[in-house]
Parts: C-alpha cells; sequence; structure tokens
C-alpha cells in the first residue's frame, strides 16, 4: 500500500485492493507473467476505508 501510494500516487485500502495489490505483485515478483505480457488491475473503490488507516500513510 506504501510503496504504491509513494511510487505512483495511487491510495488503496490495505483490507481489500490493498491485498489484492499486494497478491498482484507476488505474482510478477515469482515470474508469473511474461515481460511482453500486459497486466491490468482494476480498482473499483474503497476510498473510503481510507480514513480509518490515516497512520498507514503518514509520512
Amino acid at each position: 500500500v506504501q510503496m504504491l501510494a509513494q511510487t505512483e500516487g495511487i491510495l488503496l485500502d490495505p483490507v481489500y485492493s490493498g491485498k489484492g495489490m499486494a497478491g498482484l505483485i507476488d505474482l510478477i515478483r515469482r515470474g508469473q507473467f511474461g515481460k511482453d505480457e500486459n497486466v491490468v488491475f482494476v480498482h473499483t473503490g474503497g476510498s473510503v476505508g481510507l480514513f480509518g488507516y490515516r497512520e498507514v500513510f503518514a509520512p
């Protein structure tokens, strides 16, 4: 969650979208996808859930 916020400026909630992205990053690191393959992660919301996790995004 922090890595994506810092590198891409995309905020994900740590409960749902954050865990999904962590799983995707793990698959990429393990070589599940070829370098020439396109991968799409659909982030459909969850920003309301961020308010309970202010400490995660604090500098």
